[in-house]
């Protein structure tokens, strides 16, 4: 297996994410964004924006229909995830 480069942020990561499929996976940062990754050969597929603050956590549910995260700005959101 090849390791594969994500590039998307603009600060260090604080979570690594797969679904349960294992097919996507998910990257939050001390920056606003959260992005979502084809994990089979690095594509990105999409990106949340929405949050002011660093984003600390993220996770899917079973399905993948939605995502939640947590932010610094005191929020959590949940996101639709379109597989």
């Amino acid at each position: 297996m090849k390791p594969i480069l994500l590039q998307g942020h603009e600060r260090s990561i604080t979570q690594i994410k797969y679904n349960r499929e294992g097919d996507l996976l998910f990257t939050v940062a001390k920056d606003p964004i959260v992005n979502v990754w084809y994990s089979v050969n690095g594509e990105r597929l999409g990106t949340y924006m929405g949050h002011t603050g660093a984003v600390w956590c993220v996770d899917a549910d079973w399905d993948t229909k939605h995502v939640l995260t947590g932010s610094a700005d005191n929020s959590c959101r949940l996101w639709d995830c379109e597989t």
